[in-house]
């Protein structure tokens, strides 16, 4: 990711529905299968610019992990994470393992994702846990792709095959970001050919917080343990065999 998007992704992350919504998600899901317990060794691989510590730090100790080092240079100066460390996303330190390993919309920036999956299984504990977010459905790439730099997008069989092909045992998969799917379907196949551009669409206030409750509704549904049929993300949690 290029400064530019990471320098905007800081100044909306804490605001914008987007991100409050996935974390809303992030949350509840990753709360029915391991409990918060201060107790974890976490590595959060794309650690981008420190916001998920905030809820990640509640299951443990965390490291932050990222390519970027402006993006490292944020988290320093906000303190956020328990250490830092420069990586890419296929070259873990094996030297530690880990409880829990997070990558949110990181395995679609990796051109290589198996060798990436093969890494995390390598570092994680046995019977640890990997817990990630991916864009849905590859019909739906576009200019918003091109401007993130991602390198595809995945469907729920396709990515199921994948954690099972590096060694995983997939725990629960779906889609979300379910209510706003339709509206998100509209805009990237009207900017398919489209030159890229930020990531970021204006919600006004008042759209923005019906937009943050429907978020929060999915993370409930979610929380249950159901998979919905349909969203612009997915979100998957496996263990190491």
């Amino acid at each position: 990711m290029e400064l530019p998007e990471i320098a905007k992704m800081e100044q909306e992350e804490r605001n914008y529905w987007w991100h409050i919504g996935r974390r809303e998600v992030l949350q509840k899901v990753l709360g029915k299968y391991l409990p918060p317990n201060n107790n974890l060794d976490i590595l959060d691989i794309g650690c981008g610019t420190g916001i998920n510590y905030l809820w990640l730090k509640e299951w443990g100790k965390v490291i932050g992990a990222d390519v970027s080092t402006d993006a490292l240079e944020y988290c320093r100066f906000k303190r956020a994470y328990d250490s830092l460390i420069q990586i890419d996303g296929t070259s873990i330190p094996t030297n530690t393992q880990f409880d829990l390993i997070t990558a949110f919309d990181v395995l679609e920036h990796i051109e290589d994702d198996i060798s990436a999956l093969s890494s995390w299984h390598q570092a994680l504990k046995p019977n640890g846990y990997v817990f990630i977010t991916v864009p849905a459905y590859q019909w739906l790439f576009s200019a918003h792709d091109k401007a993130l730099q991602h390198y595809r997008r995945y469907s729920a069989k396709e990515l199921k095959q994948k954690f099972a092909q590096a060694g995983f045992d997939t725990k629960f998969i779906s889609p979300f970001f379910w209510f706003t799917f339709p509206m998100v379907v509209l805009v990237r196949l009207l900017t398919k050919k489209s030159k890229p551009k930020t990531s970021y669409v204006e919600t006004p206030g008042m759209l923005g917080k019906f937009l943050i409750n429907l978020s929060k509704s999915e993370a409930n549904f979610l929380s249950h343990g159901d998979p919905l049929p349909w969203g612009s993300s997915l979100l998957a949690i496996a263990t190491k065999k």
